[in-house]
């Protein structure tokens, strides 16, 4: 586990410090942000603390509270797309909608079959296999998709 939460807590345990990095988030939220240039030598100084600590930033004189939780707390943007699906290159879950469905067959194929390219059986089953812990299923779920075409022995398989 990491340190980076220690200078944040160490800014906030002093109170005065806390109680400024409120006035500039209150500010901030009020529309009215903290020039420094209006501030004391100390209400400085604590505001030089607070920018070390990353729980501020300067801009253009202004003081404006920063966002240092959100890395910390390894919160990330909500997946959209097949990313809702696919952890690390792999398939993680099966979308239950038929669109979503779709687009991670479309993503599945892309990945395993280039376009106008054809495979043995057991080629393509290791391709598959690459980005799902299913490739049988993976392979017939393309083939009923018309995604993939198989050769009447079902010995290879190609793209249409």
């Amino acid at each position: 586990m990491t340190d980076a939460w220690r200078p944040i807590a160490a800014t906030l345990a002093d109170e005065g410090r806390r109680l400024a990095w409120a006035r500039i988030v209150l500010g901030a939220a009020n529309r009215s942000p903290v020039q420094v240039s209006a501030l004391t030598a100390r209400a400085q100084r604590e505001v030089r603390a607070l920018e070390r600590a990353g729980l501020v930033t300067v801009v253009d004189g202004a003081v404006e509270p920063a966002d240092p939780f959100t890395p910390l707390l390894g919160h990330r943007p909500a997946a959209s797309g097949i990313d809702r699906f696919v952890r690390e290159g792999r398939i993680a879950v099966w979308p239950k909608r038929p669109g979503d469905r779709a687009a991670l067959l479309a993503w599945a194929i892309d990945r395993a079959l280039p376009a106008g390219d054809g495979a043995s059986e057991a080629a393509v089953t290791e391709r598959l296999a690459a980005i799902t812990d299913d490739p049988a299923t993976l392979r017939r779920d393309l083939v009923d998709a018309r995604l993939l075409e198989r050769e009447a022995d079902g010995s290879a398989y190609r793209r249409p």
